[in-house]
């Protein structure tokens, strides 16, 4: 590392320097102003969604730090993305690398020095993380906390108990004047939702990874200390760049390594597992991250239940000491000489860090499972591997076998459930969701949270070549590779064959010869559903799931 790096806004004598400082002067700054470092304030604030609603408050604070540290602010917005408010499933990871590529163009383009990266909710976290990697200057992301839990008729509720409830009531188990009722006070404020689905998990796997300030990925969304913490990324940042140390310098493959096992720790969101690769793709990284998981699954145990998984909340794991404790807590599986954002390691960060409630987090040798949160089990079906949030399964359900269901859609799988089609012992698989076929790794969420909430729950398993929630509960598998829409061998998967998978041996299998399954991936006649716009370009680029399903423009 340099011991200073000069301005990139400060340009050799010529035409585009001149004109450059004659706009910045026309915003009301002088000369004097044009000599600080130029700091890219980066927030996916809207006034659409409740993730996002506070973050404009968060870099009118990270504004006022960067001025008292000496740097020049300068305030920019990229698009975000609520995956509960889209109707349909496309855009969702589309819109993660839109939001990579945007804070690329406008650092790059306009020679930022350093930048604070502000977002909430699940793509938006893990796309501002990867932007740092990719621009490789200075950076800090804030994230933006979560949302409070509420009370329904003396209940704990959120989100999640949304369309276990529609089940419900289409079982006549539950009314329509419950279901309204839980609607009115399941999203109470502003934040990402409170529980471990993918928002929260990226949170914290942006602070272990090292790259937002300790203690931040916990902190509710409502408040002061969130606040706070802005301000001091604002400072923070003009210091990273007077020692030039850059998100390359932090995010390495010891880093990598130690956020896949905080996700083991904590039962993240299955969804990590295409998020942390896209993230070491980024960083130049060429290390196997989902061989990363599958290590860290055995070595890792699972130490605490967040809803869906358990009673607790994020505020519960807040109260407990949050990450740094948590870090604490499975230390000696950590690289503790990571270097983070604020300039110390991880282990200088975690340094006095205790556990403050074992109930929420146990201790390494009385785990809640002797394995992480999340496994990768491979067999004929998936032989680059597919994922499953052990955590979540039914004790009854950790070896399942069963005929095949296939289905082609989310929606045609929720109407097989409610009409009968879908019976007790099925093996469900939803096809042609993944990142090219979906494209864009449609979720399969609205069946997985139907079957959470319908008679079936705990009798039925699934698994799908698309992602699901990581709020997602129960017997489902996803993110099967290679994906239907290359001809993966999921793709000969047909009604009634047999498939089973056992957790404790990571394996997953349809009883079909080799033979047959080739014979029926040449027939498989179900093409892909090419799109136009976007969507149409994504498809063309969009490249390997266990690397992220990053846009290469290579294939």
């Amino acid at each position: 590392m340099e011991e200073k790096r000069h301005l990139n806004s400060v340009r050799p004598f010529g035409t585009s320097a001149v004109n450059g400082k004659a706009l910045m002067l026309g915003l009301g700054y002088t000369r004097e102003d044009l000599q600080k470092p130029r700091i890219g304030i980066i927030n996916t604030w809207s006034d659409y969604n409740p993730g996002h609603l506070h973050l404009r408050d968060l870099a009118r604070a990270v504004t006022d730090g960067v001025c008292e540290a000496g740097g020049l602010p300068c305030n920019f917005n990229v698009m975000n993305f609520c995956d509960g408010l889209q109707p349909k499933g496309p855009y969702a990871l589309v819109s993660r690398d839109m939001i990579t590529n945007s804070v690329e163009v406008m650092a790059r383009s306009q020679d930022l020095d350093a930048m604070v990266l502000i977002a909430t909710c699940d793509k938006n976290v893990p796309a501002m993380v990867m932007a740092a990697a990719r621009v490789n200057i200075p950076a800090i992301v804030l994230t933006g906390g979560h949302m409070k839990s509420n009370i329904y008729q003396g209940k704990l509720v959120d989100f999640i108990d949304i369309n276990k409830t529609v089940s419900a009531v289409e079982e006549g188990r539950c009314s329509m004047e419950y279901l309204d009722g839980l609607v009115d006070c399941a999203c109470p404020g502003v934040g990402a939702c409170n529980m471990m689905g993918t928002a929260n998990t990226m949170q914290i796997v942006t602070e272990t990874l090292g790259m937002s300030l300790p203690g931040n990925a916990t902190v509710s969304a409502a408040g002061k200390t969130l606040i706070r913490y802005a301000r001091e990324a604002g400072r923070q940042v003009i210091r990273l760049w007077e020692k030039n140390i850059r998100p390359r310098d932090i995010i390495t493959e010891k880093s990598v390594n130690n956020a896949v096992r905080m996700v083991m720790a904590v039962g993240g969101s299955t969804n990590t597992m295409y998020h942390v690769p896209a993230i070491a793709s980024e960083a130049g990284l060429s290390c196997s991250v989902w061989d990363i998981y599958d290590a860290a699954s055995h070595e890792v145990p699972l130490l605490m239940t967040i809803r869906p998984v358990g009673p607790y909340t994020i505020d519960d794991f807040e109260r407990a000491g949050g990450v740094r404790a948590m870090c604490t807590n499975i230390k000696k599986t950590l690289h503790l000489d990571c270097l983070t954002v604020n300039g110390k390691t991880l282990g200088e960060n975690i340094e006095g860090h205790e556990v403050l409630d074992r109930e929420v987090i146990h201790p390494m040798d009385q785990p809640y499972s002797d394995d992480g949160g999340i496994c990768i089990l491979k067999g004929n079906i998936a032989p680059e591997g597919c994922a499953a949030k052990q955590s979540t399964f039914p004790r009854n359900m950790l070896k399942f076998r069963g005929p095949a269901k296939v289905f082609f859609t989310t929606e045609d799988a929720i109407n097989g459930l409610y009409d009968g089609r879908i019976v007790e012992g099925d093996f469900v698989v939803i096809l042609h969701q993944g990142a090219k076929g979906g494209p864009g790794m449609t979720s399969v969420y609205g069946f997985t949270s139907a079957l959470a909430g319908s008679s079936l729950a705990g009798k039925c398993a699934m698994v799908s070549d698309g992602r699901f929630s990581g709020a997602a509960a129960g017997a489902i598998i996803g993110y099967a590779s290679p994906e239907a829409a290359l001809r993966g061998p999921i793709c000969a998967v047909q009604d009634g064959d047999m498939i089973s998978y056992d957790i404790e041996t990571r394996t997953i299998h349809a009883e079909l010869s080799d033979e047959e399954i080739a014979k029926r991936i040449e027939a498989f006649d179900k093409e892909v559903d090419w799109q136009t716009g976007c969507l149409g370009m994504y498809q063309s680029w969009v490249g390997s799931l266990a690397r992220g399903a990053v846009l290469s423009g290579k294939n």
